[in-house]
């Protein structure tokens, strides 16, 4: 079966990576304004600059797609839409979007504008898929954590258009499930803004740790280089494979993006003919944190991460031979190639090579095998490694490519020169688009030397620097004529500028956001406000009641082999007045479906589903007769998102914690909204198993990491070493709790970190790990959010629902703070104007001492 090469999509992070990109045989290019764009650090382009990028990329047949995939607050929803119709009448290709409001106003008011999914909404289930099928969405982004038999899963259940990384930096949390970076210092990842906190230094502790591991770079990825596994995708039907690097230097595209052209060019041809040795070097030399294949094999481990460095590695230089501080020269036994100019590291410190000697005598390049010195200003062991992080001939190689136009597009000249009648020059592309041009004057007979037909060819095909390369000429001329040469000079140019035009107006559109509705809530009518507390398993229900919570959400990890426990709670939580809702997981796989619902079904008496995102809330719709709310991992930023996810079904809706309380006001009217006021706030949740990475998961079956886990009754697999969940390949029989150990849990060989550790940043601040039943890993923050003692400021502000997050709370505390809120609530609603929230406060604080925050709801993220 022949498969369609995908599109290649690279990044455009300026104006000079546009050109890299596009010239360096980009078929797409995503870039995005210095608003609504992901990459708020980047350079990115002022309106006027998008508008002519567009218009760049059109006329060398490269298509747009304009990132608008950051959470839009409801008061810059105006701005958004007047944007987003600008950015339609133009002609971009896509939008990419995150925010499910932005997304609500493009499938309902500006159909026209087509819809690329972001990866921030962390797309990794065929539920998701279908969702925005459903809704006109043309394209998803994947998530990351995917491996290949995941995607061929999403692929055979969608019509949709998919999109894959293939290559650049990772995030070690699923994108746009990440609040680190705005809860550490106010900058918003979701919004553009990520402080990249999981490349700063962290040491791991825990309360059954051996010993305390040394600080590391414990969150740091590697990079992603999926180069050689390109007939993988291909064969998996993935429609885009996507470079990232919109922060990266434009020379950085132009070569990621001239190995993966050539590469795809010849797979087209030869499917075995993949990447080479010299482009994996090339892709190296480039930048790198050391190269991994990311998911696409399940969790790589230990392999994922770069622990001892978060920047460029480059490559391996060589071994450092000898040294001399008086002179401050290191002498270099080279493993690779070496130029003036290059740059280096030895350690952590780095320079530029401005001098090189070889044998006592300066040169400009030493190859691999010789032995040079250079100048190196700092003290330095023998045999220390040294690597290139700077490639200047490479570079100055790859500026070359975007300094001149080297992509053209092939266009048919036609000229008509007939005695007594002017001059006509046609233009025609491919598409076509025939631009035209007449002389105003007619052409005479030549008096001395007539113009024959090769010198009238040579001068109509001069298109210079523009973009067009004349591969056809046509002519028709009399003998004996005589054409001045600006004659011939303007109409070619009258000729060619109108082509050009006709090739951009066949991508304007005409629309309008004009009827723009305002969001319509749905009919809540007043109640008293409502306590929900989180809770990790049945054996905290009764306490969470017993405090006061009228509403309970299980996390259904815990009830997993604990349903009956858990149908007696539900009983004993409805005879004191109480609902019990299930919690899902963050994230559920296709492969994990059927471990939810296994579980699900064997409750009775469940009140609802809290989801974690819209993809559940589409798929336990059609599952459950059940009223199903919506957490805030679903990330609702403004009404606009709160009417998408009501319409599709959700009837309590958690806001995002990273807005403040006056953004919540001015969206909570009518909704039943819920928001967060006590416990530990997620910070990420990531595919990757953080004891996993850091001590091995290749222990014996049944001893922690590598054991299924989480199950009861029947596993479809086989049971093997070395697989995340320990399940593959055919249904083998049965497998019970009874035989099954949690990962990491105490008992198990592995057993000696994963429940009660944590991570340990430069400045002290201690965030707490928890590790579910899929072996995901889940950062809370340091600081425990505390809002008791501005109840009044929360409940004015619209909100419907208090939630308590007691993960980590044990039974004792489940109560003691329940019963804080419990009464704190009926304190203020029976004498709103004498309540006086210090006295409440105090008690949180004895619990608490010194680690109480409250959030963003009052400063709010940029």
């Amino acid at each position: 079966m022949k498969h369609t090469i995908p599109e290649l999509l690279s990044p455009a992070g300026s104006p000079e990576s546009l050109k890299a990109a596009v010239e360096n045989g980009a078929d797409a290019v995503y870039l995005g304004s210095k608003e609504f764009s992901a990459r708020g650090h980047a350079d990115n382009f002022d309106r006027d600059q998008l508008l002519e990028a567009i218009d760049f990329a059109h006329q060398r047949d490269v298509s747009v797609y304009i990132t608008v995939n950051t959470l839009v607050k409801e008061q810059e929803i105006e701005d958004a839409v007047e944007y987003l119709e600008q950015l339609c009448n133009h002609g971009a290709d896509a939008v990419i979007v995150q925010d499910m409001g932005i997304l609500n106003i493009l499938n309902e008011h500006l159909p026209k504008l087509p819809i690329h999914v972001s990866t921030q909404m962390s797309i990794h289930n065929s539920a998701g898929t279908k969702l925005l099928g459903s809704i006109g969405v043309k394209r998803a982004v994947l998530a990351r954590e995917l491996d290949i038999e995941e995607i061929n899963t999403i692929r055979s259940s969608t019509d949709i258009q998919l999109e894959v990384f293939v290559h650049g930096a990772m995030c070690i949390c699923y994108s746009g499930r990440c609040l680190m970076s705005s809860f550490i210092g106010g900058r918003s990842g979701n919004r553009g803004y990520c402080a990249q906190p999981c490349r700063k230094e962290y040491s791991l502790e825990g309360n059954r740790m051996s010993s305390t591991m040394s600080s590391k770079y414990l969150l740091s990825p590697r990079d992603l280089n999926l180069s050689s596994r390109l007939p993988d995708l291909i064969t998996a039907g993935v429609d885009s494979i996507k470079i990232e690097g919109r922060m990266k230097r434009p020379e950085y595209v132009a070569v990621v993006t001239r190995t993966y052209r050539d590469i795809l060019d010849r797979l087209s041809t030869d499917p075995t003919n993949g990447a080479t040795p010299d482009e994996m070097r090339r892709l190296e030399v480039i930048f790198n944190r050391g190269f991994t294949e990311g998911y696409l094999n399940g969790d790589p481990g230990r392999k994922l991460m770069s622990m001892d460095t978060p920047g460029n590695r480059g490559i391996l230089l060589g071994h450092v031979t000898g040294s001399n501080p008086g002179r401050g020269t290191i002498t270099v036994k080279l493993d690779a190639a070496i130029n003036v100019g290059d740059g280096i590291m030895a350690g952590v410190k780095g320079t530029s090579i401005r001098l090189l000697w070889m044998g006592g005598h300066k040169v400009q390049s030493a190859q691999a095998g010789e032995v040079v010195t250079f100048p190196y200003g700092w003290a330095i062991a023998t045999g220390t490694q040294v690597f290139k992080t700077f490639d200047s001939i490479l570079v100055a190689s790859a500026r070359k490519t975007y300094q001149s136009v080297q992509r053209k597009v092939p266009v048919t000249v036609q000229v008509e020169a007939i005695k007594g009648h002017p001059l006509l020059v046609r233009m025609s592309d491919y598409h076509g688009n025939t631009g035209g041009s007449t002389s105003e004057n007619v052409i005479s007979s030549a008096r001395q030397q007539p113009l024959d037909e090769q010198a009238l060819e040579k001068q109509v095909s001069k298109l210079g620097d523009t973009c067009f390369q004349a591969e056809a000429i046509n002519i028709q001329m009399d003998d004996d004529i005589f054409i001045p040469l600006s004659m011939i000079n303007s109409a070619r140019r009258e000729a060619i500028e109108e082509l050009g035009r006709l090739r951009l107006t066949g991508y304007r559109r005409v629309c309008s956001s004009v009827g723009l509705l305002t969001p319509h809530p749905p009919d809540i009518k007043d109640r008293r406000p409502v306590l929900s507390v989180r809770v990790a398993g049945p054996d905290w229900v009764n306490a969470a009641v017993s405090g006061g919570a009228a509403r309970v959400y299980v996390d259904i990890e815990g009830i997993t082999g604990n349903e009956p426990a858990t149908n007696t709670a539900i009983e004993e939580a409805h005879r004191a007045g109480a609902v019990v809702f299930i919690r899902l997981p963050d994230i559920v796989k296709d492969k994990e479906m059927s471990l939810v619902t296994g579980t699900l079904d064997q409750l009775h008496g469940v009140d609802g589903i809290l989801a974690a995102g819209p993809d559940q809330i589409s798929w336990l719709k059609e599952m459950y007769d059940l009223p199903l709310a919506a957490d805030y991992p679903a990330n609702v930023f403004n009404a606009q998102g709160l009417d998408f996810l009501t319409a599709l079904g959700a009837g309590s809706i958690t806001v995002s914690p990273e807005l403040t309380l006056d953004e919540i006001t001015s969206i909570s009217a009518g909704y039943d909204i819920e928001c967060l006021v006590q416990g530990s706030v997620q910070l990420m949740v990531s595919e990757h198993c953080l004891i996993g990475g850091i001590k091995g998961c290749d222990s014996p079956i049944g001893e922690g990491c590598d054991s299924p886990i989480g199950v009861k009754g029947e596993i479809k697999g086989e049971i093997k070493s070395g697989v995340k969940g320990g399940v593959e390949g055919e249904v083998k029989g049965s497998i019970t709790t009874e035989q099954i150990t949690r990962p990491c849990q105490p008992g198990s060989t592995k057993g000696t970190g994963c429940t009660g550790c944590s991570i340990r940043d430069k400045k002290g601040f201690v965030f707490p790990v928890r590790h579910d039943n899929q072996c995901r890993t889940h950062i809370y923050n340091s600081k425990e959010l505390g809002l008791i003692d501005s109840i009044p400021d929360i409940l004015e502000a619209g909100v419907r629902s208090l939630r308590i997050e007691g993960m980590f709370y044990d039974a004792k505390q489940v109560e003691e703070v329940t019963m804080l809120y419990s009464h704190a609530i009926e304190t203020y609603l029976e004498n709103p104007a004498q309540y006086d929230g210090s006295v409440h406060l105090s008690g949180l604080k004895k619990m608490f001492p010194g680690n109480l925050t409250t959030g963003h709801y009052f400063r709010g993220v940029q």
